[in-house]
């Protein structure tokens, strides 16, 4: 039988050999235990005394020799009971302190996440995340392709967006010009010179600025998570806003 579940719940190998040993022994001396489990002396009273302070294991003396025995199989599903109110004791802790922690993080280090997506998968994953921060989007060099490259996807994202009162604001390349994803509901929109076009998108939301290069229909994704990083971006943003005005 594969004994694996049982280091899963934190025993160790030394202790599952003693204990599922035990199981098939019965109530034994410890000599005759070391004979079952080829393990050194010191490494079985050591798993003993292990298996003892979780309840899985107990002792007796007869006629003043002491026998080993294992504790009912049971007994397993009572031990990861008190691991689970262990473990809710110390998240509980963790969550008090946290602030803390955060606290002594040095305001004059830079922080911030940085992560890639490809494919159309994975500017759904971006599109979705524009949904979960519910932030104004600000797009700078659009190249028009989502609508058309995720048809199935684009409607119910806008559908979402607008549901959740999710502006855009995007500065389109010049080609763009009178397709239908320039007019979209909650969105104003320029147009860059039609020297400027090219095929690297700028996604700016909340403290996200996601770069986005579409080769033919296949976006690939560069997102960076930091504050001051997307502050910057957004200020150039209405900087050419006012500059296609």
């Amino acid at each position: 039988m594969d004994w694996k579940i049982l280091s899963d719940i934190g025993l160790t190998k030394n202790e599952v050999t003693v204990y599922t040993t035990l199981l098939k022994l019965g109530s034994v001396k410890v000599g005759f235990l070391l004979k079952e489990v080829s393990l050194h002396r010191s490494r079985v009273y050591e798993a003993l005394h292990r298996l003892i302070e979780k309840g899985l294991c107990s002792s007796v003396i007869r006629s003043n020799v002491k026998y080993f025995e294992a504790a009912d199989p049971q007994r397993l599903l009572s031990y990861i009971e008190e691991q689970k109110e262990i473990l809710a004791e110390k998240e509980k802790n963790l969550k008090e302190i946290i602030p803390n922690l955060q606290n002594q993080i040095s305001s004059l280090s830079p922080h911030a996440e940085a992560h890639v997506f490809s494919g159309k998968e994975g500017f759904k994953t971006v599109r979705k995340d524009v949904l979960k921060q519910k932030k104004t989007l600000y797009l700078l060099g659009a190249v028009g392709k989502e609508d058309k490259a995720l048809r199935y996807f684009f409607p119910t994202f806008d559908k979402l967006r607008l549901q959740s009162r999710i502006k855009i604001k995007v500065l389109y390349d010049h080609e763009v010009k009178g397709k239908p994803i320039a007019n979209l509901d909650l969105m104003d929109s320029r147009f860059l010179p039609r020297e400027y076009s090219s095929p690297a998108v700028i996604n700016i939301y909340g403290d996200r600025v996601v770069t986005v290069l579409w080769k033919d229909d296949n976006p690939l994704c560069f997102m960076i998570i930091n504050k001051d990083i997307a502050d910057s971006y957004r200020k150039w943003f209405h900087f050419l806003w006012k500059k296609t005005g």
